[in-house]
């Protein structure tokens, strides 16, 4: 029989690293790993009461495959099938099962089958290799796969860029409202359904990250925007699959390139594991779709070669990229297939994206010459960039748009002064003789030091504010911009820390609490279990040191403890005896 007192035992015996490794595996609840609370772990005791719970015991034979169950069923199996039920504290190193995990291995429902038929045939040996049957792994599953993964990336990577914009935030329930996921829908060129799912993967793979209330983009998402598709498609399959449950990965390793029906498979895998892995299993094979991996359930060779990284067979698959697009009489922009990221870049700068895809669409406007304009960007720089990647040239009515543009905008620039509390108004003598005399700008108190040069003591963006709301194309110098400030995230989330930094917090508290413990730490640990004794009416052996010197042992079932001595029936001679507890030197279970 195994208690509480022999697994706090074994947990007090453990090393550091190797006691926060158990704990995290366990995946105890946050309550238990707290510094505080009515349920936090107050010592190894609390600890060991934690991990033999039903909940803790149950969530962690879902994730024992099939060998190692079958071992702590039946007792027997190799030393290498009870390993993972040993590192998760399920069974001794000697194999001994704890009577906490056999209780509930016998109330399982799911596991009647390995207690009833231990050598069930696996799915493969009941009906045959699972892929057998299966369309061929030719050309055309290869370019469908490709082109469900371009399709995929170019939703990503939108949702990047209006993450980055600070356009997606969370209600204060969580998750993203119906109404902005059918704006970033139509955005990204994707169904309003699949928004919050495709958030959910860039968080998973830490391109984006939902903070507190406003998704913010991670240097990584930005990174992964400005690489080649090849490199877009390998680095994103990459870390989905690392950031896949050990668990899924055994289960897709027996599946092999058959992904229409994981969940069989992974029941027969981890025969306990169907509250948390069914859901799982078929959310990786909708992944795995949408990347590109698996065509009608089926992995192809692509496939397999992007999820070990080979962008060589990924660049072979996916469409191939075009340096030129068509500049239309009309303003828009139509790219007759993938351009590389540099030129996607280029041709942002100036115009918007208006239909994502394979013949992706943008449009050059006012608004969009004017942002690239007071970017930074010259006429001349524009025009080039638009003349570079144009296949017939820049229509008459585009140059006229940026020439036009380009003439009243960013004519007037916006300074700070000297003292860096003012501001500095720089343009040609006509335009600053309008402002001078415009009624609606005589707050700002002009002094004019020479024909193109106004000044003020207001600050240099409430001064562009002013000058922009009266229609003057004031440009702010970056010098002169305020610092930005993110604004108040909808909701707060507590800091929360890591399993990692949980468990390592957790063991140091246990350790620290052992050593300064108001008794000697030894007994200290004696009496907490005699207390596990009582409480059980449990029959412990009790060796204490005599007077004289030596140890004599008592048998007792312990009825309390309290005032420094130990009362309970001595089952030897069936008497009641009251021992010090200062006196005692052991403890061992009778049970």
């Amino acid at each position: 029989m195994t208690t509480t007192a022999d697994l706090a035992a074994r947990l007090r015996a453990m090393p550091d690293d190797e006691l926060e490794r158990l704990v995290v595996a366990r995946r105890l609840p946050a309550a238990v790993l707290a510094d505080s609370g009515p349920q936090h772990a107050t010592d190894f005791f609390d600890l060991a009461e934690a991990l033999r719970s039903d909940d803790a015991v149950d969530a962690a034979l879902e994730h024992l495959p099939r060998a190692t169950l079958l071992a702590l069923v039946h007792g027997a199996g190799a030393a290498d099938a009870l390993a993972p039920a040993v590192a998760l504290g399920l069974a001794d190193p000697d194999g001994g099962v704890d009577d906490a995990v056999g209780a509930r291995l016998a109330a399982h429902p799911d596991l009647g089958a390995l207690r009833d038929a231990p050598d069930a045939d696996g799915p493969s040996e009941q009906t045959g290799d699972p892929r057998q049957g299966a369309a061929p792994d030719d050309e055309r599953d290869r370019a469908a796969g490709a082109e469900q993964a371009f399709a995929t990336m170019t939703v990503l990577a939108e949702l990047v860029r209006a993450v980055d914009q600070g356009g997606v935030r969370e209600l204060v329930k969580g998750g993203i409202g119906t109404p902005l996921a059918r704006t970033l829908g139509e955005r990204v060129g994707a169904e309003a359904e699949v928004v919050s799912d495709r958030l959910a993967l860039l968080a998973r793979v830490g391109y984006a990250d939902p903070g507190e209330g406003v998704w913010t983009t991670t240097d990584d998402g930005r990174t992964w925007l400005t690489t080649d598709w090849p490199e877009r498609w390998t680095g994103l399959v990459g870390r989905w699959w690392s950031s896949l449950d050990p668990a899924v990965h055994d289960v897709l390793e027996t599946a092999g390139d058959d992904l229409r029906d994981l969940v069989s498979v992974g029941r027969w895998r981890y025969p306990a594991g169907s509250r948390w892995l069914d859901a799982t299993l078929l959310q990786v094979a909708g992944t795995a779709s949408a990347l590109g991996l698996a065509v009608d359930g089926t992995v192809t060779s692509t496939g397999r070669a992007v999820v070990a990284g080979d962008a060589g067979a990924a660049a072979t698959d996916l469409p191939p990229t075009v340096d030129t697009v068509y500049l239309q009489h009309d303003l828009t922009v139509i790219a007759p297939g993938p351009l590389t990221p540099a030129d996607d870049a280029a041709l942002r700068v100036v115009a918007d994206l208006e239909a994502p895809g394979l013949a992706a669409r943008y449009r050059v406007s006012e608004d969009s010459v004017r942002r690239a304009l007071r970017a930074g960007h010259t006429k001349e720089a524009l025009l080039a960039s638009l003349d570079r990647l144009s296949a017939t040239g820049v229509p008459q009515p585009l140059a006229y748009l940026v020439d036009q543009v380009a003439g009243r905008d960013g004519g007037i620039v916006v300074d700070v002064d000297a003292s860096g509390t003012g501001a500095v108004v720089h343009g040609t003598p006509d335009q600053l003789d309008l402002i001078g005399v415009d009624a609606e700008l005589r707050q700002l108190t002009w002094e004019r030091p020479d024909l193109t040069t106004l000044v003020t003591h207001h600050p240099a963006h409430v001064v562009q504010a002013a000058l922009e709301e009266q229609r003057y194309p004031a440009v702010l110098t970056a010098a002169a911009r305020p610092a930005t400030r993110v604004a108040p995230p909808v909701r707060r989330r507590a800091a929360g820390r890591t399993p990692e930094q949980a468990a390592h917090a957790l063991v140091e508290r246990l350790r620290l609490t052992t050593r300064r413990g108001e008794a000697e730490p030894e007994q200290e640990w004696l009496g907490r279990q005699i207390d596990l004794a009582v409480r059980g009416r449990t029959p412990v052996r009790v060796t204490v040191r005599m007077p004289d010197g030596s140890e004599h042992p008592f048998s007792i079932v312990p009825t309390s403890v309290a005032a420094g001595r130990v009362r309970g029936r001595d089952t030897g001679v069936d008497v009641e005896r009251t021992l010090p507890l200062s006196l005692v030197v052991s403890v061992e279970s009778e049970a």
